[in-house]
């Protein structure tokens, strides 16, 4: 069964996807940083990141310089849910949509 599952690529990028595995989200010659699930609120224009990948474990983010967004969320919030509190993405690394 897919569910929502995201990753975290050596180049920063954020991939999301409805997938059984999160190496499904991998494109050739990519390598993965860890991963997690998503949920969207589009009334708060928020993209909500937890957990981890049971195949890459939690979003490795401090081993990347800038986080890659994907476009068609342009002007949503990404969080990263840890200890139950909702930290902005942007506080911990540039932000570029692509």
């Amino acid at each position: 069964m897919a569910y929502p599952k995201f990753i975290l690529t050596s180049d920063g990028r954020i991939r999301l996807g409805m997938v059984v595995l999160h190496r499904h989200l991998l494109e050739p010659g990519e390598l993965c940083l860890g991963g997690g699930y998503w949920s969207i609120n589009h009334a708060a224009r928020q993209v909500e990141l937890s957990g981890a990948s049971s195949d890459y474990g939690k979003p490795q983010w401090s081993r990347v310089a800038k986080l890659l967004l994907p476009r068609d969320y342009e002007g949503y919030i990404f969080t990263w849910l840890t200890g139950g509190n909702h930290q902005p993405l942007s506080l911990l690394l540039p932000v570029e949509y692509v």
